[in-house]
């Protein structure tokens, strides 16, 4: 089980402290722009009105997946502080370095995250039907 050295974990949390440093400003920046368009709209008419509301509902989805990213973030630094970066939180092995260059918060191992992942497809079918 290969480990992290102290250099490939001081990399990866450069990474993160950068993508969360513009996740960050990002949430702020659309939340300034949506205040300040919400404050100049006045729709003058049905299509004004349409077209506001899909540009708050794509605002609230990068928000949410902004959000979304600072806790992974977050989460990352707290196994960091564990020591239990980089081990898959599923089976207990390593998180090969180059997933973890690919995506530094990942939680699981490949495989582990494969199998999560079809089985919330799977949950999401039966939900379905």
């Amino acid at each position: 089980m290969p480990i992290l050295t102290p250099e490939q974990i001081g990399y990866l949390s450069k990474l993160m402290d950068a993508r969360f440093d513009r996740e960050i400003e990002e949430i702020r920046a659309v939340r300034e722009r949506v205040r300040d368009e919400r404050e100049e709209a006045v729709p003058a008419d049905w299509l004004d009105v349409a077209l506001a509301e899909t540009t708050l509902a794509t605002d609230d989805a990068v928000i949410n997946q902004d959000l979304a990213d600072v806790r992974d973030i977050i989460s990352a630094r707290e196994r960091r502080a564990a020591g239990t970066y980089g081990i898959c939180t599923d089976c207990g092995d390593s998180i090969a370095y180059e997933r973890l260059l690919a995506y530094p918060t990942a939680k699981r191992c490949i495989h582990c995250q494969r199998l999560y992942e079809q089985s919330k497809a799977v949950r999401e079918i039966l939900r379905a039907s």
